[in-house]
């Protein structure tokens, strides 16, 4: 060694041995360790833990007040029953009745078998209202009787009859149109309802006529209609 290295000074010694002097890498789990040891430590976030806490307890204490919030309430059967009469009106005006008009006073046995609803009178029109079909529905999961009539300009109007054991009309919707009647008047999607109860039946009078021009005739040919047409259930 003292050969091959003659008198040199410890800096031409230390570059001399980098030089010859054989070099093995470090293993690879040395490496690592190095490494993470090296790393920089991440800055913990110092808001973190009490967001997380504030978050957990507004959880909690939204469970805990969530059974005490009022329930929502049921859509009232009147109204539901509107809106299906609606529907129907709706369907009938634009693809006409399933039934033609001749169905009566022929066919008034075969209606009733199929609708459970006898008419011991009906309404079959006059110089303002004519009569156009009469035929079976099936609303809100009960079997009634329609009758589509049209003014004479151009307004259709549809009655049902269903069977409503225990029907209510809506109070507040009532209006007095004369001694003997005060049918509930609903308004949905455009058109307007009469709404009223004939024994066990509850009944609807529905057509587009909104505006208060429209509703005076309205209320005229609800009573044409109420006064002539008398459903009875038939079992």
């Amino acid at each position: 060694m003292t050969d091959r290295f003659p008198d040199l000074s410890d800096e031409a010694l230390g570059r001399q041995l980098a030089t010859e002097l054989p070099r093995h890498a470090a293993p690879a789990h040395l490496r690592a360790a190095i490494a993470d040891a090296a790393a920089p430590t991440p800055a913990r976030a110092w808001w973190l833990a009490p967001a997380l806490a504030s978050a957990a307890t507004a959880l909690v204490l939204g469970l805990a007040f969530v059974p005490m919030l009022p329930p929502t309430a049921p859509t009232e059967p009147a109204l539901r029953l509107a809106r299906a009469v609606v529907a129907e009106h709706t369907r009938a005006a634009m693809w006409g009745a399933r039934r033609p008009a001749d169905i009566i006073p022929a066919g008034l046995p075969w209606l009733t078998q199929e609708t459970g609803i006898g008419l011991a009178k009906v309404f079959t029109g006059d110089e303002r209202l004519a009569l156009l079909a009469a035929e079976p529905v099936y609303l809100d999961q009960r079997r009634g009787l329609a009758l589509h009539y049209r003014d004479e300009d151009g307004h259709h109007v549809t009655y049902v009859a269903l069977p409503a054991p225990g029907f209510s009309v809506p109070e507040r919707q009532r209006v007095k149109i004369n001694d003997r009647f005060r049918p509930a008047l609903l308004n949905d999607s455009g058109f307007s309802v009469w709404v009223w109860r004939q024994g066990d039946l509850a009944c609807f009078l529905v057509s587009d006529m909104v505006s208060q021009t429209d509703l005076v005739r309205f209320k005229d040919y609800f009573v044409r209609v109420r006064s002539a047409t008398e459903p009875i259930p038939a079992y």
